[in-house]
């Protein structure tokens, strides 16, 4: 069965920026790694985040970010459901945003932007589940996201290997032809 959720775009920003769990939450399609900026006490309270790894660091926003890997336990995002969601908590707190929602984390689906009527519409097709296990792996000295057990990279190199892992081929994250835009169905 076809599951589909649609969230509130923030009307007042130019990018896709929605609310999560009451924090501005932006919805960034070129992003790998979710990283919440939010001090720890209030990230274990509200989300029961437990620490994966304590010294992490990856490159993004403009550098290199130095931080910490938590784990949150059932995080929803629409019908979907993070059990868990690791994510990158930098040591000092990045964007406007406190969260941000990397695209790895709708591997499997079909999303669209429609900012004329200030929508963000997620379809996940037969076959995939609503029930994720994302977690974050630190391999050769880089951070990968893997979601349900597939290894997402930027690059796709099918002879490399890294550990134990082999590279796969992903599907495309962005489907526009079945995106509802200005009233077209």
């Amino acid at each position: 069965m076809v599951n589909t959720f649609c969230l509130d775009l923030k009307k007042n920003y130019q990018r896709p920026v929605i609310e999560l769990y009451g924090v501005s939450t932006i919805i960034d399609t070129g992003a790998m790694i979710p990283t919440f900026s939010l001090p720890i006490p209030l990230l274990e309270k509200a989300f029961k985040a437990k620490l994966v790894m304590e010294e992490a660091s990856f490159g993004g926003f403009g550098g290199k970010c130095e931080g910490a890997i938590y784990s949150l336990e059932n995080f929803q995002v629409g019908v979907l459901n993070f059990a868990p969601l690791e994510v990158f908590v930098p040591k000092i707190p990045v964007g406007n945003h406190p969260f941000l929602m990397s695209a790895s984390m709708l591997y499997g689906t079909e999303y669209c932007f429609n900012t004329y009527e200030s929508k963000f519409m997620v379809t996940i097709p037969d076959g995939f589940s609503l029930s994720r296990d994302f977690r974050l792996k630190y391999l050769q000295g880089e951070l990968y996201a893997q979601i349900d057990g597939v290894l997402l990279q930027d690059e796709i190199k099918p002879e490399r290997k890294i550990d134990n892992y082999t590279q796969m081929d992903i599907e495309p994250l962005f489907v526009a032809e079945n995106c509802p835009i200005y009233g077209r169905e």
